[in-house]
């Protein structure tokens, strides 16, 4: 449901849609372990890439 309805999401400062500075990783309960424990470090290595950058980032798990 949450990945259905999050594209609707408006930016509040801008007006503007929230997948545009959205990066999303998603798994399924059926994958290997290895591939879940696997997306977590790609996610964190996305969000330090991008804090590098300069953005203000903000990773949940």
């Amino acid at each position: 449901d949450v990945l259905v309805e999050f594209p609707e999401l408006t930016d509040p400062k801008t007006g503007g849609p929230l997948m545009h500075r959205t990066v999303l990783i998603a798994n399924t309960f059926n994958m290997p372990v290895a591939a879940r424990e696997a997306s977590i470090y790609v996610g964190v290595t996305i969000a330090e890439y991008f804090r590098d950058q300069g953005f203000s980032v903000a990773l949940m798990a």
